[in-house]
């Protein structure tokens, strides 16, 4: 009897530790499971505000699409007004020059070419990728807006062509009916542009300076400290653009000149910061990048800056402003353009 419930005895403690082991490995497993559960909920939400590379390129890109296009299609209407007297006063006698008018006409051509050609011809563009919804709304935009590019040229170049061959001169009541045609497809192109261009503001990045003294990697820390400069630098470089754009002749310049000063702190202060930055060997490369390239492209768009608000006040034509007014553009666009070359640079280093 006694060897009997001895026996008993036995097998009920071993249920009794191979159950609590059983129990303990399934609360293990089930706390690692709410771990890894809370980890991914944690991580998306870290994630979910960050912008991916492939989008911040496509914004980046698009930013120089729009500057550029910009450009071509209001120096065509500029170069009209500032060319064409008008309608009304033009007889066979008066004098027009309508070399800058056609000269940029053609530019809008080829600036047209060149987009339609990237974007449907496998080119840069046809290449870019991004979330769906950006993607798509920014291309359809820009679809459209090339379209009404091609029919603005299609007009200037008529007009342009008019004046330029003097046929005006043989039948000047054909002023007036071009007058309105160009006016029109400018108007279509400004409607179509916007459009477009606040498409691609619309879904700018969200920048956070990067606290460097949280990042104990120098490396990493010296990548930091280059990422800071460019975007600061972006930012304020937008600003100013954005009072700066479409200021007309003998406008008020007060918000631009404000807009391009701070900018020029905010820039002295971040290249002071990266120039006396440390860099070991394996970054020292985009340091030299960014004070060879991109530091020179910005001195040249800062050196057109400046001479433009100190004339600016005292130039005595359109054409002279605009001119000017042209050359600090395509400063700026340069100046742009080596800030997508350099930060394709940063974006793509890894430490290891």
């Amino acid at each position: 009897m006694n060897k009997f419930k001895f026996t008993i005895a036995i097998a009920l403690i071993g249920f009794i530790i191979t159950s609590c082991s059983f129990v303990d490995k399934l609360k293990e497993k089930l706390s690692s499971k709410d771990s890894e559960d809370k980890k991914e909920e944690t991580s998306k939400e870290e994630t979910k505000e960050v912008t991916s590379t492939s989008d911040l390129e496509f914004y980046n890109k698009y930013i120089v699409v729009s500057n550029k296009v910009q450009e071509a299609g209001d120096k065509v209407y500029k170069d009209y007004i500032s060319n064409i007297p008008e309608p009304k006063s033009i007889s066979k006698t008066t004098f027009i020059i309508a070399v800058s008018f056609k000269l940029s006409t053609d530019n809008l051509e080829r600036v047209n070419k060149e987009y339609n050609r990237s974007l449907f011809d496998g080119g840069e563009l046809s290449k870019l990728n991004a979330s769906a919804e950006m993607k798509s709304e920014i291309e359809d935009n820009f679809k459209s807006l090339l379209k009404v590019m091609e029919e603005f040229y299609n007009t200037a170049n008529k007009v342009s062509l008019y004046y330029s061959k003097n046929e005006w001169k043989d039948d000047p009541s054909k002023a007036e009916g071009y007058d309105s045609d160009m006016k029109s497809a400018y108007d279509n192109y400004k409607t179509a542009f916007d459009k477009f261009s606040a498409s691609v503001k619309k879904y700018k990045p969200q920048r956070k300076p990067i606290d460097l003294e949280s990042i104990k990697n120098p490396d990493e820390r010296s990548v930091a400290l280059l990422m800071n400069s460019y975007e600061n630098t972006l930012d304020a470089a937008e600003e100013f653009y954005d009072a700066f754009n479409g200021t007309e002749y003998k406008g008020d310049l007060s918000k631009a000149k404000e807009k391009f000063t701070e900018f020029e702190t905010q820039f002295k202060k971040d290249k002071d910061a990266v120039l006396s930055g440390e860099f070991s060997e394996k970054t020292k490369y985009m340091k030299y990048s960014y004070e060879d390239y991109f530091v020179k492209m910005t001195n040249m768009f800062i050196d057109a800056g400046t001479v433009f608000f100190d004339k600016a006040p005292s130039i005595k034509d359109a054409a002279e402003y605009n001119r000017s007014y042209d050359n600090v553009v395509n400063n700026y666009n340069y100046m742009i353009t080596a800030y997508n070359t350099n930060i394709n640079i940063v974006n793509a280093f890894r430490v290891y």
